[in-house]
């Protein structure tokens, strides 16, 4: 029985560990693939500074002798893996790498039992836990979303001589899959394994492998001769052989002759000698599973994870720390209150950051297994001098992640009697450039010059990336002003982009690009005339699009213009356009894979605005710092509830292609048709007949299907009535924004405000007519309930 389970084992589960283990708790730390493996993974000689991302006033949490060896100086990226991990060793701190986290069940008695997969036993590995802490961070191997059970696939290759004496299946396109590839080809032929390794990938031709692999892999390929491709392949199921051996089956060829069904080749392959180096997402998926829900909600209805000010989550004595909370997370002290009432902390993503939470959460569970009632941190901070002195309770949580606070005290308000009087800190905003890996993983982030331009390329700039061919020499800058942030293309060959927020709608002139998928629109106007022009990826004009007054949806199979049906990064509903009163509006319509607006003319950055330069993905993270030295906070003893679980929404990954150069328009066009602007949704001949629903209750009925469901506090109607088997065809959840609106029958009074961006949605997506009165629309994905309601699904 152990005290505390950490699931990973970067800098916040070792801050866990190492302060867990002071306290004298039974502590273990688990890792899918090792310790510290996020810093392994950066770039070689890459040095870790210590004010990454909270400049020089963010300080490291005080503990015992073991966790103030985590205090650091600048330090290379392999010299701190190494110094860690001998902590570890050196100190006795339990961990296990080669282990995976795949389920949480909690007994009668409130212990844990954690259900994990052992990759080097190959084995189920079952714990006990009182309490759970996940440190997984915001990168976990991508998973097959195929019938069966994949446990027991390994995410990457750890030992080539592990899968020696049988067939290898390696899947993926990307480097790691190359490596895959070589190493182990490399291993069977220097053991004299005949037993072939067979790459899997869905594309057509050869994935690229990189310079630095390409000799290495031209040798095993040519001198091995023991590589067999599989293009135009992917994954269908696990499937049981005769023998009860569960293999993974791959579709590697199909067949369609006139007159016949299709034909279809399968290979199987032990589940055990099966590498998948697919890519990396948010672990969104896998904490669903686990209970662990992100959250829409707080002063900006945006989807977060969400706990309360213990950092504890929906399921009781779990926890969430680290990077899986960065750059913002919903903090609550009743899940199942509405989740508009949830406040928003900052939350930086940075090494001291992790350490903080680490610190924090091991105080709060030796508390916990004390058996206190009442909670009280005092986390301490190494460059503190003298005790921290009290002040007045702030409003929400914020100063607890801010550089300076010296103290955080989570005591019952009716214990402490009347705080006493405040003091108001002096705020100050800094500004970085965070880094953002294909995968959507935070990989470095950069300080912004106040008062001054940072300039973006690859040699002599502020920000160099020498290594990234395309990046001109000077291409972008970041210009501070008192009017804000703004984004300035210098003249580059390849373009600097504005990744557009999905759902806000943007200017588009006369001469922009836009890129979506593989292709590129340049837009055009002469006079009160609007159009654009598409582009292929290698910069061949395609076809001319006029466009009417109205509102137009263009995407993979969108209802106006479809772009091309075989691009797969494309949305099926990507991107509308809208042209009123002599102005052009470009919306993203929740794509999966992004729009992107090439920068002509400076464009103003908002906190959190995306943009691409070259191969390099940034993101602008404004922070506030407070510079007063003590904060209390305050609050009532966290009672745990039975939370309801929100559906998952898959998030959307940020393509990795290089934007190639402006298209120019070199041969006659075909121009289609205009495409007609979509007229509204006729409305009911009479106002539907209200159907009884039960009163009282915030029942929904749906007529004409027979059926009703009951919302949840805070729960969403598409939440519901999915969970209940109703098929809301919300292809929202893939990106197609607008799918699931319903007609409102009756009840409308008891439904959940109407917003401007759902209006908009429902006018300018589905031409439908939105608001709460009978024959009027909402959006299943949005819409709550407090009462009785009758609706209609819209097929």
């Amino acid at each position: 029985m152990l005290d505390v389970l950490i699931v990973g084992g970067g800098p916040a589960g070792t801050a866990a560990a190492f302060r867990a283990r002071e306290f004298g708790l039974s502590v273990l730390v688990i890792d899918y693939d090792d310790l510290m493996k996020r810093i392994r993974d950066y770039a070689k000689d890459k040095q870790i500074l210590p004010h990454f991302g909270g400049g020089d006033k963010m300080q490291f949490p005080q503990g015992g002798e073991l966790v103030n060896k985590l205090h650091f100086g600048p330090i290379d990226k392999d010299d701190m893996c190494a110094e860690w991990k001998g902590f570890y060793k050196t100190h006795n701190v339990p961990s296990q790498s080669g282990v995976e986290l795949t389920g949480l069940e909690r007994r009668g008695d409130g212990v844990w039992e954690v259900k994990t997969w052992n990759h080097r036993a190959k084995a189920e590995q079952p714990y006990l836990a009182r309490h759970v802490v996940l440190s997984i961070g915001r990168g976990v191997p991508r998973r097959f979303d195929i019938p069966g059970s994949t446990d027991g696939i390994a995410y990457k290759l750890d030992d080539a001589t592990q899968y020696l004496g049988h067939p290898v299946l390696v899947v993926g396109g990307g480097t790691s899959a190359a490596e895959a590839v070589i190493a182990l080809s490399e291993a069977k032929t220097e053991a004299g394994d005949d037993c072939a390794v067979y790459w899997s990938y869905r594309g057509d031709k050869l994935p690229k492998v990189s310079k630095a692999l390409a000799d290495a892999f031209f040798n095993a390929y040519l001198g091995n001769g023991n590589i067999r491709y599989c293009p135009g392949s992917e994954p269908v199921a696990i499937v049981m052989t005769p023998e009860k051996e569960e293999r993974l089956s791959i579709r590697v060829d199909r067949k369609t002759p006139t007159g016949r069904p299709s034909e279809t080749v399968h290979l199987e392959f032990s589940k055990n000698h099966c590498v998948a180096c697919i890519g990396e997402d948010i672990p969104e998926a896998l904490l669903n599973s686990l209970g662990v829900y992100m959250v829409t909600g707080g002063p900006d209805s945006k989807k977060r994870m969400a706990v309360t000010p213990l950092l504890e989550t929906q399921q009781p004595n779990v926890y969430l720390i680290g990077d899986l909370l960065s750059q913002a997370y919903l903090e609550t002290d009743d899940f199942r209150a509405d989740p508009a009432t949830f406040r928003e902390i900052k939350h930086r993503g940075n090494i001291k950051s992790a350490l903080r939470d680490g610190v924090f959460v091991a105080e709060v569970i030796k508390q916990k297994l004390e058996g206190r009632d009442v909670i009280q941190v005092d986390l301490v901070f190494a460059e503190d001098k003298a005790a921290p002195q009290s002040v007045a309770a702030p409003q929400s949580k914020a100063e607890l992640q801010d550089p300076a606070a010296m103290t955080m005290v989570h005591t019952s308000a009716e214990a402490d009697g009347p705080p006493e009087e405040s003091i108001a800190p002096e705020r100050t905003v800094e500004a970085h450039l965070v880094r953002v890996t294909a995968g959507g993983v935070e990989e470095d982030e950069f300080s912004l010059k106040a008062h001054g331009v940072t300039t973006i390329g690859r040699h002599e700039c502020t920000l160099s990336f020498p290594e990234d061919s395309t990046l001109s020499e000077n291409h972008a800058s970041v210009l501070h002003s008192s009017d804000g942030y703004f984004l300035r293309d210098d003249g580059s060959e390849t373009g600097t982009f504005l990744i557009l927020r999905p759902g806000k709608s943007y200017p588009v002139e006369s001469g922009d690009l836009l890129r979506l998928g593989q292709r590129f629109l340049l837009f055009h106007a002469q006079g009160s005339e609007f159009g654009f022009v598409q582009y292929d990826q290698t910069g061949q004009p395609l076809q001319r699009h006029p466009l009417a007054e109205g509102t137009i949806v263009l995407g993979r199979q969108a209802p106006d213009i479809t772009l091309d049906a075989r691009d797969m990064v494309l949305s099926r509903r990507h991107l509308s356009l809208t042209l009123k009163d002599g102005v052009l509006l470009a919306k993203d319509l929740n794509s999966l894979n992004g729009t992107y607006l090439r920068v002509r003319n400076p464009v103003k950055l908002d906190d959190e605005d995306a943009f691409r330069a070259g191969q390099q993905m940034f993101r602008l993270s404004l922070l506030e710092e407070v510079k007063e030295s003590s904060t209390t906070f305050r609050l009532k003893p966290y009672v745990a509830s039975e939370p309801v679980a929100p559906k998952p929404t898959p998030v959307a990954p940020l393509p990795a292609s290089a934007a190639p150069a402006e298209a120019q328009a070199a041969a006659p066009i075909p121009t289609p048709t205009p495409p007609s602007t979509p007229a509204p949704s006729p409305a009911p001949a009479a106002t539907p007949a209200a159907v009884p629903a039960p009163s009282g209750e915030p029942v929904v009925t749906f007529q004409g299907l027979g059926k009703a469901v009951t919302l949840q506090p805070g729960q969403t109607l598409c939440d519901a009535a999915e969970a209940a088997g109703i098929d809301m065809r919300a292809e929202c959840h893939v990106g197609i924004c607008g799918s699931d609106a319903v007609r409102i029958v009756s009840g409308g009074e008891h439904l959940s405000d109407l917003g401007d961006e759902e209006a908009d949605t429902l006018d300018a997506i589905c031409g439908l007519p939105a608001g709460n009165q009978p024959g009027q629309c909402r959006l299943a994905c949005v819409m709550r309930a407090k009462g009785p309601v009758v609706v209609e699904r819209i097929s």
